[in-house]
Parts: structure tokens; C-alpha cells; sequence
């Protein structure tokens, strides 16, 4: 398929502006390799002027048309490698290791997850497609580190200065390197494979150095040599030629430190986080089976739970009729999946005729609450939503082949829906202190009160904070 008719099918399906497809276009067509490479929505609604979500959901279209392909990948807070994880969000596993700290990394979709994407082969070949076409000596350290970080010039010249050997491990076979090693520990890093071989030179150890490169892990992990000229044997154990460098460690450990070290200094660019995306509608609808976590769930630290429930439904049937009622209940699901995406978030669920909503941050979740109570008597002027909300930390979990979510923010949210009446919204007082809530309501001129509230099955009062 032609790019031009992706493009066509992408603002069909999203219904973006003629302006914004056009800035998209140029971007694809004319931007460099580097940007189109593990590149953020983020970052590009900061250059383009966009609202984050609609930059999140145009890169979502332009995923499922064949144009950008995302991955996932396992941040290691220490030096922000970027873990990639093959199967995405279903294959995530609750821990990873940093071979280059040597550490374990827990994994939480809040922030240690991030979702990148790069321009599809299909569209256009850029040189990160194919390791062959890079400068190890120059790019080594953009397959492995997220694209999200900026390191400061020092690292970038000392990581040059002391790089002693660059090669490709053949799919299945071996690779011999040769270089000099002056007294220091050092690196090899095989970036596509998150493979590192730490290794001190010194006046112990051998002049040869045997390594087996594995996915995620190299064999051994750390080793000695004899300073002087060194042979290395790499032997790649994975079915896919494989890019390595070795250098001077940037961070040696510190009985190796001398008194001119300074720890690397980085700079965090804005990057796309699991929790964005798993709470965005576009991604649920459109990639059901990527949005579903793996057996077990995967843990976030924070997501705003929100449940609206209709007023007096049961009523409006028996009045009305069930074909108008339903008719009306249809209608209101519509109204209110809408205000839920504009704002970044995601219909989880409806129950009956309530909904199941979820959002990264409660300042979104807050000003969906106040545009649901706005605009649903456009859907019927006699209907009154009742909406509750809490945040806090919950499980990613699969049910009925749908991404759901688990725990006891998810018990308070439903509970706190509850107290609710008519036009009403009551969350938690974490809710309310969050950045921006207090400030909606004042803008909302909602009436605002506080009061504790003994919670079914929740043990002890809950301070909560009444709307109208």
C-alpha cells in the first residue's frame, strides 16, 4: 500500500485535520533517520503543536495503518537502557535485569515501561532497520539506551575515546575481536540483545576472553584479564547477527575511580509510559489483544478509577418503556466513551447501565467527571449521572479477554460512586489534593463539602469531598 493511502486511511479513521495529516506527512517523509527511531508522541506534540492525545492518537492510527511499528520497552532507572520486550505489553514479566548495572529492575507500567515508535520499513527504510548500515563507533549506545535520554558531551566523548573494538557476532556462531587494555574495567555491550560482559584488565588473568552472548545476558558476566594485548571470542548463542562494541566502563566501580570521575549526567525527555497508553481508548480499541497484560497481571503504583451510575434507571424503564430506555442508555455510553477519550482516558467497562473508567492522572478524571454532569442532558434533559472516583496503586489484569483492573483503589472507586446523588461527584481526598482537581471544581463552580464515610467493606472512616 502506497504511504499516501496509509495517510488517507489513518485520517479517515481518526478524523484528523487536513493540517495535521499534512505535518505528519513531512515529518515521515523528510525527518531524519534519528528521529524516526524509537521516537515519542510526546516529543513530536511539543514540536508540532499538538495536544498530547491527539499526538498519541494519531501515532496509535498511524500504527495499525502500517506506517509506524511501537515497541515496549523495560527502563532500567540506573543507566535507562531500554529493555525491549518482543511481545509487548502481554509478555512483560514483573522483573527484568540490567546487565549493564547488574541490578534487577522491577517493572511498573507507570514509569519503568516505555512505548516508542519507529517508521515502518514498509513506508521507509532509515538505518537503525538494519544494524549492518550503522557506525558501531557512533550508534552502539542508541540501541541500547532510550531515545528519551539526552547524556551530557562528556560521557559521549569519553564512551568514544575509549572505545576499543567494534564487530558483528554472526547468527549462531563465533566472533574474534583483538585490542589493548590498559589497567581499568570495561565493557561489552551487545545493545540489541541487552547483553553486557563486564571485565577488569590488570596484572591477573588471561590474555584470552571467552564470551556467550544470550538474550537479555551474557556468559560470564564479569571476568578478569592481563592488561596488554587481548583476544576475544565471542560466541553468539541467538539466531540473529548481532552488533557489539567494547569500550572503557563510563561508571567504573568505585575502588576504580580516580579523583577526576563524575558520574554521567543525562537529561529525561518526555517519552510515552505504559500507564499513558494502557488508559487511552484509542489504543484499547484498536489493539485489544496488545492491551492485554500477562498471566499474573502487572502492578501500577497509581490509575484513577472513576464510576458513573444513571439516577433512578430502573424508574426510567418502567416509565418509558424498555426500547426508548435502552435507546437513551446507548446513547448515553456514547456521550460519555467521547468525553472519556478527549481526555486520555479509557472506558474500561459498562455495567449494566454504569461505566468503568480509567485515567493516568486525577486532574483528567476530574475534568471528564465535570463535562459528563455538563453535557449528558444533550442525551436526555431528564438524566442525572452519579460519579465516583479514587486513585491509587491496582493490578493489570485480564478478564474475558479485556484488559480490567484489580485491587482496592478499584473497590474504593465503586464505593465512593455510591454516596453520590444525582449531578453529584465524590472522590477521595487523594483525588482532590491531586494537581489541577481543586482548581476544575472552582472553575466548574461546584459547591464543595467534606465529610468521612464508612466505606462497605473498607475498613475505618474515608475522608471524601462532595460536588455539586
Amino acid at each position: 500500500m502506497a504511504t499516501a493511502s496509509r495517510l488517507e486511511a489513518v485520517q479517515h479513521a481518526g478524523g484528523f485535520s487536513a493540517s495535521v495529516m499534512e505535518g505528519f506527512r513531512r515529518f515521515i517523509e523528510e525527518a531524519g533517520d534519528e528521529a524516526l527511531f524509537r521516537t515519542s508522541p510526546l516529543r513530536y506534540a511539543e514540536a508540532s503543536g499538538l495536544e498530547e492525545r491527539e499526538a498519541i492518537d494519531l501515532f496509535l492510527h498511524a500504527t495499525r495503518a502500517g506506517i509506524l511499528d511501537f515497541s515496549w520497552g523495560v527502563l532500567c532507572p540506573g543507566c535507562m537502557g531500554f529493555m525491549t520486550t518482543t511481545g509487548g505489553f502481554r509478555e512483560l514479566s514483573r522483573t527484568r535485569y540490567c546487565s549493564l548495572c547488574r541490578v534487577k529492575v522491577p517493572v511498573s507500567v507507570d514509569d519503568s515501561i516505555e512505548v516508542a515508535f519507529t517508521v515502518s520499513p514498509a513506508v521507509r527504510r532509515i538505518r537503525y532497520h538494519d544494524s549492518e548500515n550503522l557506525d558501531l563507533d557512533q550508534e552502539v549506545f542508541r540501541l541500547f539506551f532510550s531515545t528519551s535520554v539526552r547524556h551530557d558531551e562528556d560521557f559521549a566523548r569519553f564512551v568514544l575515546s575509549g572505545m576499543k573494538a567494534t564487530g558483528r557476532a554472526p547468527a549462531d556462531g563465533t566472533l574474534e575481536l583483538a585490542a589493548r587494555f590498559e589497567p581499568r574495567g570495561y565493557v561489552l555491550l551487545a545493545p540489541e540483545l541487552h547483553s553486557v560482559l563486564h571485565f577488569e584488565a590488570g596484572t591477573e588473568g588471561s590474555s584470552l576472553l571467552e564470551v556467550e552472548l544470550h538474550d537479555g545476558r551474557a556468559i560470564p558476566d564479569f571476568a578478569r584479564v592481563k592488561a596488554g594485548e587481548v583476544r576475544i571470542v565471542v560466541r553468539n548463542r541467538t539466531l540473529r547477527r548481532t552488533p557489539l562494541a567494547v569500550f572503557a566502563d563510563p561508571v567504573p566501580p568505585p575502588e576504580l575511580r580516580d579523583a577526576s570521575f563524575r558520574p554521567p549526567q543525562r537529561v529525561l525527555l518526555p517519552y510515552l509510559s505504559g500507564r499513558k497508553l494502557i488508559t487511552n481508548q484509542t489504543f484499547t480499541d484498536l489493539f485489544r489483544s496488545e492491551s492485554i497484560p500477562a498471566e499474573g497481571g502487572l502492578e501500577l503504583k497509581d490509575l484513577t478509577v472513576l464510576f458513573t451510575d444513571l439516577k433512578g434507571s430502573t424508574a426510567m424503564y418502567e416509565r418509558i418503556g424498555d426500547l426508548r430506555a435502552y435507546d437513551l442508555v446507548r446513547r448515553h455510553f456514547s456521550k460519555l466513551r467521547g468525553i472519556v477519550a478527549q481526555r486520555g482516558g479509557a472506558v474500561v467497562k459498562t455495567i449494566g447501565d454504569a461505566i468503568m473508567a480509567s485515567f493516568s492522572e486525577p486532574r483528567l478524571a476530574m475534568d471528564a467527571a465535570v463535562a459528563m454532569n455538563r453535557e449528558i442532558r444533550e442525551v436526555g434533559p431528564d438524566l442525572l449521572l452519579k460519579i465516583g472516583m479514587h486513585t491509587g496503586p491496582c493490578i493489570a489484569v485480564e478478564l474475558n479477554e479485556r484488559l480490567d483492573y484489580f485491587g482496592q483503589t478499584v473497590n474504593i472507586a465503586a464505593r465512593v460512586q455510591g454516596l453520590a446523588e444525582g449531578s453529584e461527584i465524590v472522590v477521595t481526598e487523594p483525588v482532590f489534593g491531586a494537581t489541577g482537581v481543586g482548581e476544575l471544581a472552582r472553575q466548574a463552580r461546584l459547591e464543595v463539602s467534606r465529610e468521612n464515610a464508612n466505606l462497605k467493606g473498607i475498613g475505618g472512616a474515608t475522608p471524601v469531598v462532595r460536588m455539586r
